[in-house]
């Protein structure tokens, strides 16, 4: 190489790179690669940057927003950057809404279920309340670009399974009676399944699907690694000690119920009898994933936040409607109201702090 070049060329680089950090710190959405044009056959010349800026070597660069261009050699086709950015975004942010519009159509699903039920006031609170009110989370999360938190990846695959075996429990109760109403049923399920998998998805991978640093794989089995060790650590304050003992309380519940559920089957079958004790432990099973994420907050002082208010406030609910139907009398249902209380006042009193803070 003519040695008398390389100053140039030296020139040429620093040049560009000083453009380019210029251009990314005034539009850092529209850092894209530029194609590079070799058609033209003469060195473009610009008086502007001859007479301002660099004179030695003014017939090898053209200014744009004062990004150098090389002549024939180096020519940017901003025309087909930009519309390529464009196409991008506005995939991105067709994705998004149709994820968040899955979510919000989930919810409403959920509440007309109930709304079509014989007994609203047993199946709103008892069981669609919950899922209702972590599809419209999920839903603000996505339209705040929250999904890749882990709290939100927790909630996608706690809403995964309660839809995965609210489907199997609509296939049972579709025997039954009230078609109309588990038909219902069955769609919030399905919407759920569908979009906690597309909500977690984007969550790992990112909207444009273009995360390189892990793959769906890697990070559930992070992910499930990182819950199992939640479960079994020490909580690093009074308030993580509660949300752990009614985690376990719970999670307690649900094994009894599972077990119940394995005893039905082994006896009946799959038959439409085993709908009600099937929707009881999705309901136990959704709940502790749920006190889970509280707890999580609770050992990283987070609990200020948003959607752990949220969550608090649904899971007083839960528990309030446990003591009910167990009864405040037994130990059990003095338990469950206990518990009720100290959900709600966690939630109202984080509220109030974030109000007057």
């Amino acid at each position: 190489m003519n040695k008398s070049l390389l100053p140039s060329l030296a020139l040429i680089l620093a040049v560009q790179l000083r453009g380019a950090a210029a251009f990314s710190a005034v539009a850092p959405q529209r850092a894209r690669v530029r194609t590079l044009n070799f058609a033209r056959g003469a060195w473009t010349d610009t008086t502007s940057c001859r007479t301002k800026c660099h004179p030695g070597v003014a017939p090898l660069l053209s200014t744009a927003y004062h990004t150098i261009g090389v002549g024939p050699l180096l020519s940017t086709a901003n025309g087909e950057g930009d519309a390529a950015d464009a196409g991008i975004d506005a995939k991105v942010e067709g994705r998004k809404k149709r994820v968040i519009m899955g979510y919000k159509a989930a919810a409403l699903t959920y509440l007309g279920t109930g709304l079509l039920s014989i007994n609203v006031v047993r199946m709103i609170p008892a069981y669609l309340v919950a899922p209702a009110a972590v599809s419209y989370i999920l839903a603000s999360a996505a339209d705040h670009d929250r999904l890749n938190s882990d709290t939100y990846k927790r909630l996608n695959l706690a809403l995964l399974e309660y839809g995965l075996v609210g489907l199997g429990l609509s296939i049972l109760a579709l025997r039954g009676n009230f078609k109309q109403q588990n038909a219902v049923m069955a769609l919030a399920f399905a919407l759920s399944a569908i979009n906690a998998v597309k909500g977690y998805a984007y969550g790992v991978l990112g909207w444009d699907k273009n995360n390189s640093e892990t793959t769906l794989l890697q990070d559930l089995g992070k992910g499930t690694k990182d819950t199992v060790k939640g479960f079994l650590s020490v909580p690093k304050s009074i308030k993580s000690g509660g949300y752990f003992a009614l985690m376990w309380l719970v999670g307690s519940l649900k094994l009894m119920k599972l077990k119940e559920v394995v005893t039905f089957i082994q006896v009946n079958s799959f038959a439409s009898g085993l709908a009600l004790p099937l929707a009881q432990f999705n309901r136990l099973a959704l709940l502790t994933l749920l006190l889970y994420t509280l707890k999580d907050a609770a050992d990283r002082n987070r609990l200020g936040g948003t959607t752990f208010i949220q969550l608090n406030y649904l899971c007083g609910l839960a528990m309030g409607v446990n003591a009910t139907r167990a009864g405040v009398t037994t130990p059990l249902g003095a338990l469950s109201a206990f518990f009720a209380v100290f959900c709600g006042f966690n939630g109202v009193s984080s509220y109030f702090a974030n109000q007057y803070a």
